[in-house]
């Protein structure tokens, strides 16, 4: 993509709401709650309630693994900005009076 310009403004921008993903997504198991009652004398009750369980705890393990994703995205867009600013520096430096 040697036509795609980002400026330091525009990856700070993403960088910033790739961490707001990184720490929204795995708290998102907070909210997916297994019912302990509501199935009345249903004999599969027991296993039903058993495989929520292990959804939940098989979402919890996606959605940790997609916050630890996102954070090393967020690490690699803090990298990029970083080595911007400093060849912008240099750069400047470099045009600046001796």
């Amino acid at each position: 993509m040697p036509d795609l310009v980002l400026g330091p403004v525009t990856l700070e921008q993403a960088r910033t709401a790739v961490a707001a993903e990184a720490r929204r997504v795995p708290a998102m198991i907070d909210q997916v709650v297994v019912p302990r009652a509501g199935l009345g004398d249903l004999a599969s009750a027991g296993a039903m309630f058993g495989a929520l369980s292990e959804v939940v705890r098989v979402l919890d393990g996606e959605l940790a693994a997609a916050g630890s994703r996102l954070d090393g995205l967020d690490r690699a867009l803090d990298a990029a900005l970083t080595a911007i600013q400093a060849d912008d520096r240099d750069a400047a430096a470099s045009l600046s009076a001796a």
